[in-house]
């Protein structure tokens, strides 16, 4: 009775019983922009920067302390010069709870408020949320774990993001097309699983994300994978995972590595191939989606090869490659195609990709052994072909038999975003309106989809 009463409590609280390292983050909840030299002037406020506040919302720390539009923010605890770059830091390291204290200037007086941190919105749910931790090195990365109402145990998805450095959490952006299909999830009874890479969002005491190496990167995810199939509420013999873009390449490796296979694996936008491969597709066959002179392209491929492989093949550092003039032009040009920056490729550190090129994904499908479900946007540009995912299915299906399952996705991007085609994406990437396109398009489709495969290995 006991065991069974400690079960209910577990199950009724999920997982934020355990998280007791991580807080969660603070939000001033204004919109602002730096303070004018002019509009300093005019309110006289001397020798100092300020933030000019444009709106604030209810409920936050700002409309807490009474602060308003057009009030000028010249100090926030110790720091007293507002400069933009120094503020938007600030605004990234409160947490709730915190003591504050903030001085602004109101019809030129100036005012001091003091209070508490107020936390940040949090994600909502088709079911119920938690907000819980998974211990890595020596510090601990934040999840967020989507639950259907009810007091069961659940089928449940582990998603693994792509590979840049950004955050999961949506709270601040409800029409993301990720947090709409893991809603579709949810609705459809399965619990979502999603953990922070090192250095996002709320985790802490961890290396930052952009200077994760792959196996790095692997690992923390293994972490949470153990931690995902504990959950009291999940059911751990149907579990299931789900790679986007790079975490598709993750996803293999995950479960060939696991004690227990999942129940399956689904894949949206992955590539089998060695990443120096792909990065020669990506500049070889990629521009060709949008009808780039073939002459340009071919003299471009050329160009970067010699870099790709020393890079990506030789594993030579950052330092190494830039003592070659001609790779020295390239990482430096206005065109940036490796988006070299201090170091890092695509904001990841320079060893992640030759690390994910020495990975033999083939063989670890092959491992995997697991029933899997490899999907292709129709227009996804990302994978560029539906050469990979059609792959994967054969692989798992030479090793298990017809249990590897290939599906295009008509019209649909990388981002499960619908569209028409390649020519309507790159005129929505130039006109700034992608993003915009992509709130009010969500594809449906993948949750109809995935939805009724699981339930057929269910």
């Amino acid at each position: 009775m006991r065991f069974s009463l400690l079960f209910f409590f577990l199950f009724l609280t999920g997982f934020t019983v355990l998280a007791q390292h991580l807080r969660h983050k603070g939000s001033l909840g204004i919109q602002y922009v730096e303070a004018s030299d002019s509009l300093l002037a005019e309110e006289r406020v001397l020798e100092t920067r300020g933030i000019w506040v444009k709106s604030v919302t209810p409920g936050l720390t700002a409309a807490a302390l009474g602060i308003e539009v057009n009030d000028i923010l010249v100090a926030v605890n110790n720091i007293d010069s507002l400069y933009l770059y120094d503020f938007q830091k600030l605004e990234k390291s409160i947490y709730e709870n915190e003591p504050i204290s903030i001085t602004y200037i109101r019809g030129r007086r100036k005012n001091r408020v003091v209070g508490q941190v107020v936390a940040g919105r949090k994600e909502s749910s088709k079911g119920e949320i938690s907000y819980g931790e998974v211990a890595y090195n020596r510090g601990y990365l934040r999840t967020l774990i989507h639950k259907p109402y009810g007091a069961t145990r659940f089928p449940a998805i582990f998603y693994i993001q792509d590979y840049e450095c950004s955050s999961i959490d949506f709270s601040k952006d409800s029409l993301s097309p990720i947090k709409k299909l893991i809603d579709g999830w949810v609705k459809a009874g399965y619990v979502v699983f999603r953990v922070e890479k090192p250095g996002i969002g709320e985790s802490q005491g961890t290396k930052d994300c952009s200077r994760l190496s792959f196996q790095e990167e692997l690992s923390a995810f293994q972490n949470a994978f153990t931690k995902f199939k504990k959950l009291p509420f999940v059911d751990s013999t149907q579990a299931f995972i789900f790679g986007h873009g790079v975490g598709g390449s993750i996803a293999p490796l995950l479960a060939a590595q696991a004690p227990s296979k999942p129940r399956g694996i689904m894949v949206y936008g992955s590539t089998t191939k060695p990443w120096f491969e792909h990065m020669i597709d990506v500049f070889r066959k990629q521009p060709m989606l949008h009808k780039e002179s073939l002459q340009a392209i071919d003299a471009t491929t050329r160009m970067v090869t010699p870099l790709l492989f020393e890079w990506l093949i030789q594993n030579k550092s950052v330092s190494d490659l830039i003592q070659n003039p001609d790779f020295e032009a390239i990482l430096t040009s206005k065109e940036n195609p490796l988006q070299y920056y201090r170091g890092t490729f695509f904001g990841k550190a320079a060893p992640f990709f030759p690390e994910l090129n020495q990975q033999n994904i083939t063989q670890a499908w092959i491992e995997a052994a697991t029933p899997t479900l490899s999907l292709h946007g129709e227009f996804d540009e990302k994978a560029i072909s539906p050469e990979s995912a059609q792959s994967i299915a054969q692989l798992v299906n030479e090793v298990l038999g017809e249990k590897g399952n290939y599906q295009l996705i008509k019209n649909s991007d990388h981002w499960f975003g619908k569209i028409q085609s390649f020519e309507e994406y790159y005129k929505l990437i130039q006109n700034r309106k992608y993003t915009q396109h992509l709130e009010q398009n969500f594809n449906h489709e993948i949750v109809d989809i995935t939805v009724k495969w699981m339930k057929q290995q269910q």
